[in-house]
C-alpha cells in the first residue's frame, strides 16, 4: 500500500469490507461462536451465489453482519457508538459500492481458508496491529475521527486478531465524540 493519504483512504472501504468478512467468518466458526448466522461458509457462499451471482460476497457480509452488529451493539452501546458493523452512513455506502468479487487477491485465499480458524488468521494477522492492548468485552479505541483513519481500522484488526487468538470475544468501538484519545 502506498504512503499517500489519497490512496489510503481510496482503499479503507476494501480493507473494512476484508476485515468484516474475516471476523465474520472467525466469529462463526469461534468456540463458543459469537453468531450463528451460517453464511461465512463455503455452504451459504454458495447459496447465496445462486440467489445473487454478482453481490452474493455483499450479501453474505450483510447478513452476518446484522448479526453481529446486534452483538457489538449490546456489548459497546448504540448511541454514539461505532464499530466494524456499524459505521457512519456515507463510509458504508462506500463499502457498499466496492465490487467485492474483483478483489480476486482476497477472495480465493478467503474462500479457501473458509472454516479453518488457523487460515483465517494467517489472512486476519496482516491487517493488525498485534502490540495492541487487549481486554475481552468492549474495548474503546477512540474518537470518530480515529474510526476513519487508516490506524483506527488497524487496531481494529489488532483487538479482532488477539481476541480469536485468546477464544475471548472482544468488541471494539469507537465514540461520536472524541473523548482524549484512545482508551
Amino acid at each position: 500500500m502506498s504512503n499517500n493519504p489519497v490512496n489510503i483512504h481510496e482503499k479503507l472501504p476494501v480493507l473494512c469490507l476484508r476485515l468484516r468478512a474475516l471476523v465474520l467468518a472467525l466469529g462463526e466458526i469461534a468456540s463458543p461462536s459469537w453468531w450463528r448466522t451460517g453464511v461465512m461458509n463455503e455452504t451459504g457462499l454458495k447459496y447465496l451465489e445462486r440467489l445473487y451471482p454478482r453481490t452474493y460476497f455483499h450479501a453474505a457480509v450483510y447478513t452476518a453482519g446484522k448479526a453481529a452488529a446486534r452483538i457489538h451493539d449490546n456489548a459497546a452501546g448504540r448511541r454514539g457508538v461505532y464499530h466494524l458493523f456499524r459505521l457512519p452512513d456515507g463510509f458504508e455506502a462506500d463499502i457498499r459500492r466496492n465490487p467485492f468479487d474483483r478483489d480476486v487477491d482476497f477472495l480465493g485465499p478467503f474462500r479457501e481458508a473458509l472454516g479453518r480458524q488457523e487460515k483465517l488468521m494467517e489472512l486476519i494477522r496482516p491487517l493488525g496491529d498485534e502490540s495492541i492492548d487487549y481486554a475481552p468485552g468492549a474495548k474503546r479505541l477512540g474518537g470518530k475521527k480515529d474510526l476513519l483513519d487508516p490506524n483506527g481500522l488497524t487496531r481494529s484488526a489488532g483487538v479482532y486478531f488477539k481476541a480469536f487468538s485468546e477464544g475471548k470475544p472482544s468488541f471494539p468501538y469507537f465514540t461520536e465524540e472524541d473523548q482524549g484519545g484512545p482508551a
